[in-house]
């Protein structure tokens, strides 16, 4: 009964959640100005930010998903990192092209989520976030020591860009256009899928478990092959996140997948709000553009960037996507 009821309500949710016209509306205009974007400006530095944004995003929405089913972990990290090593290595040093390197990074990062969380995901909580940060460092730490394999702590060099699309050589990835529309592409795939995901039973059967998972298994749900489909699929993706970061950057170290990496992944998706699909995005923009705005303070600039994020947490401890329920009940009451 109990889970028939959180069924109900989850239900409910994702009606209410999926996109109103007016909402879908504002989504389709905001994915047509930034696939004119580049028509705008030619900017390196405008270019380069987007790109950083996307990539971010694909972070923060997999992560998010994460929690969704109630586990807070500390090591997506590890996974975003594997991704990168896997693609620079596989396009370096054995010749595979961009074009497939990148899926079989993600695969590679996937196939560790499974391992790792098989047996991981049988604890929650703060033990949970304990194990994924040691195998986070773990990881790293295998990095930083085989110097021939990972190039060690001084990083690994001279990983190629994307080679030319079959069909369109003109698109060479020679110019910082063609990165922006590449992140924009992967981070449309993942939004796509992730939405998919949380919307479909899938979803509704990830909401249950979040509220009682022991409940969940009473009636037949096996609550632990969900718990390590969706931690395989979003570290998937963040895996191919990180291959995209690898070549766009032509060079990647341990220093790049630290645990900080995680930490600022989470006050993203804090700061955002967790409630709905939304919500790391809006936190991911706001945050990073503020971010370069407040660059040019110097010795201030993290000062002021957490005394935003306290702000905000302050006043809306839901997330920014609580914001306009806010403002419709002070309107109503001022109205009063």
């Amino acid at each position: 009964m109990a889970l028939e009821a959180v069924d109900k309500q989850d239900t409910a949710m994702a009606d209410t959640g999926a996109f109103k016209p007016n909402a879908a509306w504002l989504w389709y205009g905001v994915v047509f100005f930034l696939f004119v974007f580049p028509l705008i400006t030619r900017d390196d530095y405008f270019l380069h930010t987007a790109i950083m944004i996307f990539l971010t995003v694909i972070y923060t929405t997999t992560y998010r998903l994460i929690l969704y089913t109630g586990q807070l972990h500390l090591g997506a990290n590890a996974f975003i990192g594997a991704g990168a090593y896997a693609s620079a290595l596989l396009v370096r040093d054995l010749g595979l092209s961009f074009w497939i390197a990148v899926f079989l990074a993600g695969l590679i990062a996937a196939v560790l989520a499974v391992g790792i969380g098989y047996f991981a995901l049988r604890v929650k909580g703060v033990y949970f976030a304990i194990i994924t940060w040691g195998f986070a460092e773990g990881i790293r730490f295998l990095y930083m020591r085989m110097e021939s394999v990972f190039g060690g702590p001084s990083g690994f060099f001279g990983i190629p860009g994307p080679d030319p699309l079959p069909f369109f050589n003109k698109i060479d990835f020679f110019e910082k256009t063609h990165y922006y529309y590449l992140a924009l592409a992967l981070l449309l795939l993942t939004l796509l899928v992730l939405y998919r995901m949380e919307k479909s039973r899938f979803g509704l059967v990830l909401a249950g478990i979040r509220e009682e998972d022991h409940l969940a298994g009473s009636v037949g749900i096996n609550v632990m092959n969900y718990k390590v489909a969706v931690f395989a699929v979003c570290s998937g993706l963040a895996g191919m996140g990180g291959s995209f970061y690898a070549h766009y950057t032509y060079f990647i170290s341990p220093n790049d997948f630290t645990v900080l990496l995680t930490i600022f992944l989470v006050l993203y998706v804090v700061v955002g709000g967790t409630s709905k699909f939304s919500g790391p995005v809006i936190g991911t923009v706001l945050l990073l553009i503020s971010g370069e705005f407040f660059a040019g303070y110097g010795f201030y600039r993290m000062m002021l960037f957490a005394g935003l994020t306290i702000v905000i947490l302050l006043i809306i401890p839901g997330g920014l996507v609580e914001l306009p329920g806010r403002v419709r009940t002070l309107y109503r009451k001022w109205q009063r």
